[in-house]
């Protein structure tokens, strides 16, 4: 009888344990489409706290623990063995820095919800890495269950984070394992943008020139519309003029003076010990029905409701402003301090 009321308490706990956690499931695909292939997939977990979140789920809210189905590298394996056939030589690996969940205010028929996300992807031959992508950024939901909609979204992220990996090529020199704890630290050390002297006057077209301070050959003039809004950059050499118009621009230095190509126009690029930022908000920055994050990953469910809370262009730029700084290995705005 002492056995048998045992194996019931054991049952009992069992049940009892799992109900307190809600596992993530791998839905979907990440199919490489492009001509890079990879022989397996990798991850290495960084994140400095490995709880993803406990949230609360359903009717009764009953807190539950968000945890992968086994370890990281088994997950991500068998989630690309699905959809891929191994190549030969080189690995894809996932760096995994930050996956956080969290609940905030409600206004009594939707929750906020924020997923906190940082990864970075590399390409391994042998003992040695190569960048290829990465992703600082906070997701923000509104959701009846928001807690049950980001849970779903996690594969979504990962997956769009992935697939824009595999379209890139690996770029930057090679490094040893130990140098993938602080890459981005270790990288921004090259670029000549960040070295502390003065920037070259000049047009730059995307962020690889800039950071690399090499601005388009020749003597460019800015010219501007009557507005007195940045329209294009214009030289005369040998009597033939060269046009570059302004949404081509990635930025440009006049008299020591940075500024940023934006949806909101050209705005200042200024530079702290943390880097080159832009001073203002998501409204500044995007069209409220394109949000590059958003649009990107390509959210599922209630992420409307997300992007709805700049349903107006103006109510988004009336928001708090911050520094947005430039991620010098993507050229895109960094969103994780939001």
């Amino acid at each position: 009888m002492r056995k048998l009321m045992q194996l019931a308490f054991i049952f009992v706990a069992i049940i009892a344990f799992a109900q307190t956690k809600e596992v993530i499931k791998f839905r979907g695909n990440i199919l490489n489409y492009s001509e890079n292939p990879y022989a397996f997939f990798k991850v290495i977990d960084q994140r400095e706290d490995k709880q993803i979140g406990t949230l609360p789920f359903g009717d009764q809210k009953e807190m539950k623990e968000i945890v992968f189905p086994s370890t990281l590298d088994a997950d991500f394996s068998a989630w690309y063995l699905k959809s891929n056939q191994p190549g030969k030589l080189t690995d894809f690996v996932l760096v995994l820095k930050k996956l956080k969940l969290s609940t905030g205010e409600s206004d009594g028929k939707k929750t906020e919800g924020k997923m906190d996300f940082s990864a970075q992807t590399f390409a391994k031959t042998g003992d040695k890495y190569q960048f290829l992508y990465k992703k600082d950024t906070v997701f923000t939901f509104y959701d009846q269950e928001v807690s049950e909609l980001m849970v779903k979204n996690i594969p979504v992220v990962f997956s769009a984070f992935i697939k824009k990996a595999y379209s890139l090529n690996p770029a930057g020199n090679k490094v040893a394992v130990s140098d993938l704890a602080d890459y981005s630290t270790l990288v921004k050390t090259n670029y000549a943008a960040l070295k502390g002297g003065p920037l070259k006057d000049g047009i730059y077209l995307d962020y690889i020139s800039f950071f690399n301070q090499t601005p388009e050959p020749g003597n460019y003039v800015l010219e501007s519309n009557n507005k007195g809004d940045i329209t294009k950059a214009v030289k005369e050499e040998n009597g033939k003029k060269t046009k570059i118009s302004a949404y081509k621009m990635f930025a440009y230095v006049d008299k020591g003076k940075a500024r940023k190509s934006t949806f909101s126009g050209f705005m200042d690029l200024d530079q702290d010990e943390s880097g080159f930022y832009v001073l203002g908000n998501r409204g500044h920055l995007f069209p409220v029905q394109s949000n590059s994050a958003y649009g990107m990953f390509g959210l599922i469910g209630g992420v409307a409701g997300a992007i709805e809370q700049g349903s107006r262009q103006k109510k988004m730029k009336s928001g708090d402003v911050q520094k947005i700084y430039i991620d010098p290995l993507t050229g895109e705005y960094d969103f994780s301090e939001e």
